[in-house]
Protein backbone atom coordinates (compact mmCIF):
# COMPACT_ATOMS: atom_id res chain seq x y z
CA UNK A 1 0.00 0.00 0.00
CA UNK A 2 1.13 3.50 -0.36
CA UNK A 3 2.94 5.14 2.02
CA UNK A 4 1.36 8.65 3.59
CA UNK A 5 2.97 10.95 5.35
CA UNK A 6 2.19 14.49 6.10
CA UNK A 7 3.77 16.21 3.37
CA UNK A 8 1.71 15.11 1.14
CA UNK A 9 1.17 16.35 -2.00
CA UNK A 10 -2.58 17.16 -3.76
CA UNK A 11 -3.25 13.98 -5.87
CA UNK A 12 -5.29 10.83 -5.65
CA UNK A 13 -5.66 10.65 -2.40
CA UNK A 14 -4.15 14.43 -1.56
CA UNK A 15 -5.78 17.04 1.15
CA UNK A 16 -8.33 18.40 -1.54
CA UNK A 17 -10.37 15.35 -1.42
CA UNK A 18 -9.79 13.84 1.99
CA UNK A 19 -11.09 14.42 5.06
CA UNK A 20 -10.62 12.46 8.56
CA UNK A 21 -13.75 10.40 10.09
CA UNK A 22 -14.89 8.71 13.46
CA UNK A 23 -16.90 5.45 13.45
CA UNK A 24 -17.66 3.52 16.52
CA UNK A 25 -18.58 -0.03 17.69
CA UNK A 26 -19.12 -2.16 20.87
CA UNK A 27 -17.41 -5.16 19.54
CA UNK A 28 -14.02 -3.98 18.27
CA UNK A 29 -14.61 -5.81 14.75
CA UNK A 30 -17.20 -3.96 13.05
CA UNK A 31 -17.66 -0.22 12.66
CA UNK A 32 -20.50 1.80 11.67
CA UNK A 33 -20.82 5.53 11.33
CA UNK A 34 -19.54 8.64 8.91
CA UNK A 35 -18.73 11.52 11.66
CA UNK A 36 -16.65 13.83 9.71
CA UNK A 37 -13.97 15.50 11.98
CA UNK A 38 -11.85 17.56 9.58
CA UNK A 39 -11.70 17.74 5.75
CA UNK A 40 -8.56 18.52 3.78
CA UNK A 41 -6.44 16.65 6.67
CA UNK A 42 -4.73 13.11 7.05
CA UNK A 43 -2.28 10.48 8.87
CA UNK A 44 -4.79 10.21 11.89
CA UNK A 45 -4.70 9.34 15.19
CA UNK A 46 -6.74 9.09 17.98
CA UNK A 47 -7.08 9.20 21.80
CA UNK A 48 -9.55 8.31 24.13
CA UNK A 49 -8.61 9.83 27.32
CA UNK A 50 -9.44 8.37 30.75
CA UNK A 51 -12.25 11.20 31.38
CA UNK A 52 -14.09 10.23 28.32
CA UNK A 53 -12.96 12.78 25.69
CA UNK A 54 -11.99 12.00 22.22
CA UNK A 55 -8.53 13.33 21.14
CA UNK A 56 -8.39 13.28 17.37
CA UNK A 57 -4.93 14.47 15.72
CA UNK A 58 -4.40 14.95 12.21
CA UNK A 59 -2.04 17.08 9.62
CA UNK A 60 -4.23 19.71 8.98
CA UNK A 61 -3.21 21.03 5.49
CA UNK A 62 -5.90 23.44 5.18
CA UNK A 63 -4.00 25.24 7.96
CA UNK A 64 -0.37 24.97 6.16
CA UNK A 65 0.93 21.18 7.13
CA UNK A 66 0.23 21.49 10.79
CA UNK A 67 -1.00 19.15 13.58
CA UNK A 68 -3.72 19.50 14.83
CA UNK A 69 -6.19 18.03 17.11
CA UNK A 70 -10.17 17.91 17.44
CA UNK A 71 -11.43 17.57 20.96
CA UNK A 72 -14.67 16.11 21.95
CA UNK A 73 -15.99 16.28 25.03
CA UNK A 74 -19.99 15.30 26.52
CA UNK A 75 -20.74 15.76 22.72
CA UNK A 76 -19.02 19.15 21.90
CA UNK A 77 -16.14 18.95 19.63
CA UNK A 78 -13.92 22.13 19.75
CA UNK A 79 -10.66 22.12 16.73
CA UNK A 80 -7.36 23.46 18.01
CA UNK A 81 -3.48 23.59 16.54
CA UNK A 82 -1.26 21.89 18.37
CA UNK A 83 1.56 23.90 20.17
CA UNK A 84 4.86 22.26 21.27
CA UNK A 85 6.99 24.92 23.46
CA UNK A 86 10.90 23.88 23.91
CA UNK A 87 11.51 23.26 20.70
CA UNK A 88 12.69 24.81 16.98
CA UNK A 89 9.87 23.40 14.18
CA UNK A 90 10.81 25.83 11.96
CA UNK A 91 12.47 23.01 9.57
CA UNK A 92 9.38 21.66 9.99
CA UNK A 93 6.18 23.54 10.87
CA UNK A 94 5.31 21.68 14.56
CA UNK A 95 6.46 18.27 12.71
CA UNK A 96 4.29 15.44 11.13
CA UNK A 97 2.53 12.03 11.70
CA UNK A 98 1.01 12.62 15.39
CA UNK A 99 0.10 9.64 18.16
CA UNK A 100 -0.67 9.89 21.42
CA UNK A 101 -0.63 8.18 24.80
CA UNK A 102 -2.30 9.25 27.60
CA UNK A 103 -0.11 8.68 31.07
CA UNK A 104 -1.58 7.18 33.85
CA UNK A 105 -1.39 10.88 35.63
CA UNK A 106 -3.97 11.93 33.03
CA UNK A 107 -1.02 13.80 31.27
CA UNK A 108 -1.10 13.35 27.06
CA UNK A 109 2.33 12.70 25.49
CA UNK A 110 2.78 13.27 21.83
CA UNK A 111 4.86 11.59 19.20
CA UNK A 112 5.89 12.62 15.95
CA UNK A 113 8.10 12.84 13.18
CA UNK A 114 10.69 15.72 12.24
CA UNK A 115 13.29 15.97 10.02
CA UNK A 116 16.48 18.59 10.31
CA UNK A 117 18.10 18.36 6.88
CA UNK A 118 19.12 14.53 7.24
CA UNK A 119 17.40 11.27 8.48
CA UNK A 120 14.20 11.97 9.73
CA UNK A 121 13.69 11.17 13.71
CA UNK A 122 10.64 10.56 16.10
CA UNK A 123 10.22 13.39 18.86
CA UNK A 124 7.85 13.43 21.83
CA UNK A 125 6.56 16.17 24.21
CA UNK A 126 3.87 16.02 27.22
CA UNK A 127 1.09 18.09 28.42
CA UNK A 128 -0.23 19.62 31.89
CA UNK A 129 -3.35 18.00 33.04
CA UNK A 130 -6.10 21.03 32.41
CA UNK A 131 -7.76 23.00 29.67
CA UNK A 132 -5.09 22.60 27.58
CA UNK A 133 -3.43 19.08 28.35
CA UNK A 134 -3.80 17.62 24.93
CA UNK A 135 -3.21 20.94 23.14
CA UNK A 136 -0.01 22.84 24.64
CA UNK A 137 2.64 20.80 24.70
CA UNK A 138 6.48 21.03 26.32
CA UNK A 139 9.24 18.94 24.80
CA UNK A 140 10.48 16.10 26.54
CA UNK A 141 14.18 16.98 25.12
CA UNK A 142 16.53 14.50 22.92
CA UNK A 143 15.15 12.00 20.51
CA UNK A 144 12.35 9.17 20.99
CA UNK A 145 13.58 7.15 18.66
CA UNK A 146 16.34 7.62 16.33
CA UNK A 147 16.64 4.50 13.46
CA UNK A 148 19.59 6.74 11.39
CA UNK A 149 17.43 6.71 8.32
CA UNK A 150 14.34 7.81 7.46
CA UNK A 151 11.67 6.70 9.62
CA UNK A 152 7.54 7.89 9.02
CA UNK A 153 4.57 7.50 11.29
CA UNK A 154 4.91 6.02 14.74
CA UNK A 155 2.30 4.28 16.45
CA UNK A 156 2.78 3.71 20.13
CA UNK A 157 1.12 1.95 22.56
CA UNK A 158 1.84 1.19 26.79
CA UNK A 159 2.31 -2.21 27.48
CA UNK A 160 2.35 -4.36 30.63
CA UNK A 161 6.52 -3.83 30.49
CA UNK A 162 6.86 -0.81 29.47
CA UNK A 163 6.30 0.92 25.49
CA UNK A 164 6.40 -0.24 22.32
CA UNK A 165 6.75 1.85 19.34
CA UNK A 166 5.75 1.36 14.87
CA UNK A 167 7.69 3.06 12.52
CA UNK A 168 7.83 3.07 8.58
CA UNK A 169 11.34 2.57 7.87
CA UNK A 170 11.43 2.42 4.09
CA UNK A 171 8.66 0.26 3.29
CA UNK A 172 9.80 -2.37 6.86
CA UNK A 173 7.61 -2.02 9.69
CA UNK A 174 10.51 -1.51 12.47
CA UNK A 175 9.22 -2.02 16.23
CA UNK A 176 10.96 -0.24 19.18
CA UNK A 177 10.46 -0.67 22.62
CA UNK A 178 11.19 1.71 25.51
CA UNK A 179 11.26 1.68 29.50
CA UNK A 180 9.97 5.12 29.89
CA UNK A 181 8.61 6.10 27.19
CA UNK A 182 10.88 8.95 26.45
CA UNK A 183 13.75 6.50 24.61
CA UNK A 184 13.29 4.05 22.49
CA UNK A 185 15.43 1.29 21.46
CA UNK A 186 15.26 -0.90 18.40
CA UNK A 187 13.97 -4.24 18.92
CA UNK A 188 13.19 -7.39 17.55
CA UNK A 189 10.85 -6.87 14.78
CA UNK A 190 7.11 -7.65 15.33
CA UNK A 191 6.41 -11.16 14.01
CA UNK A 192 3.07 -10.17 11.63
CA UNK A 193 1.82 -13.49 9.40
CA UNK A 194 2.59 -11.12 6.58
CA UNK A 195 5.89 -9.28 7.11
CA UNK A 196 4.26 -6.41 4.70
CA UNK A 197 2.05 -5.69 7.56
CA UNK A 198 2.50 -1.72 8.62
CA UNK A 199 0.68 -0.88 11.70
CA UNK A 200 -0.91 2.67 11.59
CA UNK A 201 -2.78 2.80 15.17
CA UNK A 202 -3.48 0.69 18.61
CA UNK A 203 -4.51 0.55 21.90
CA UNK A 204 -3.68 -1.74 24.68
CA UNK A 205 -6.78 -2.81 26.78
CA UNK A 206 -7.10 -3.46 30.42
CA UNK A 207 -6.10 -6.58 30.57
CA UNK A 208 -2.90 -5.92 28.63
CA UNK A 209 -3.64 -7.37 25.06
CA UNK A 210 -2.48 -5.06 22.21
CA UNK A 211 -4.79 -4.91 19.18
CA UNK A 212 -3.23 -2.56 16.15
CA UNK A 213 -5.25 -1.76 13.12
CA UNK A 214 -2.88 -2.43 9.71
CA UNK A 215 -2.17 -2.61 6.02
CA UNK A 216 -0.64 -5.02 4.32
CA UNK A 217 1.06 -3.90 1.81
CA UNK A 218 2.20 -4.81 -2.07
CA UNK A 219 0.28 -7.10 -4.52
CA UNK A 220 -2.92 -8.15 -2.71
CA UNK A 221 -2.34 -5.89 0.18
CA UNK A 222 -5.38 -4.99 2.22
CA UNK A 223 -6.31 -2.07 4.62
CA UNK A 224 -8.42 -2.43 8.35
CA UNK A 225 -6.90 -5.46 9.49
CA UNK A 226 -6.82 -5.97 12.93
CA UNK A 227 -4.01 -8.26 14.68
CA UNK A 228 -4.00 -8.96 18.61
CA UNK A 229 -0.75 -9.04 20.57
CA UNK A 230 -0.51 -10.82 24.07
CA UNK A 231 3.51 -9.97 24.44
CA UNK A 232 3.53 -6.74 24.33
CA UNK A 233 3.66 -6.51 20.16
CA UNK A 234 6.41 -8.93 19.53
CA UNK A 235 4.00 -10.91 17.75
CA UNK A 236 0.81 -10.79 16.33
CA UNK A 237 -2.27 -12.55 15.14
CA UNK A 238 -4.93 -11.49 12.85
CA UNK A 239 -8.03 -11.57 14.31
CA UNK A 240 -10.67 -9.53 12.09
CA UNK A 241 -10.72 -7.66 8.45
CA UNK A 242 -12.86 -4.56 6.98
CA UNK A 243 -12.66 -2.16 9.78
CA UNK A 244 -12.35 0.28 7.28
CA UNK A 245 -14.95 0.98 4.39
CA UNK A 246 -13.86 -0.70 0.92
CA UNK A 247 -11.56 1.88 -1.14
CA UNK A 248 -10.67 3.52 2.03
CA UNK A 249 -7.20 4.51 2.32
CA UNK A 250 -4.49 3.60 4.99
CA UNK A 251 -3.87 5.67 8.02
CA UNK A 252 -6.30 4.86 11.27
CA UNK A 253 -6.23 5.56 14.74
CA UNK A 254 -7.69 2.83 17.14
CA UNK A 255 -8.47 3.25 20.83
CA UNK A 256 -11.14 1.59 23.49
CA UNK A 257 -12.55 3.05 26.41
CA UNK A 258 -15.35 1.68 28.46
CA UNK A 259 -16.48 -0.61 26.08
CA UNK A 260 -16.34 1.43 23.21
CA UNK A 261 -14.29 1.18 20.53
CA UNK A 262 -13.26 4.23 18.01
CA UNK A 263 -11.70 4.46 14.52
CA UNK A 264 -10.60 7.46 13.07
CA UNK A 265 -9.94 6.83 9.25
CA UNK A 266 -9.35 8.73 6.41
CA UNK A 267 -11.99 9.02 3.43
CA UNK A 268 -12.48 10.74 0.44
CA UNK A 269 -15.13 13.97 0.39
Amino acid sequence: MPRTVGAQRPGAEGPAIVRVVLRSSTDGTSFAGSDAVMDQAGVPNLLAASDGALYAYYQDWANGNIMGVAVTRNGVRTHYLVRINGIDTTSMPQGVDPSAVQLSDGRIRLYWMMSRGGPSKIYSATSATGSANGIVFTYDGGVAFDAGTMVFDPTVVRTASGWSMWVDRGGTAQHATSTDGLTFVAADNSVFPNPATFPWGGTTLPDGRIRVVASERGPGGADGLLFESNDGGRSDVQIASGLVPAGAPADTGLPYLNGTWWLLNRERM
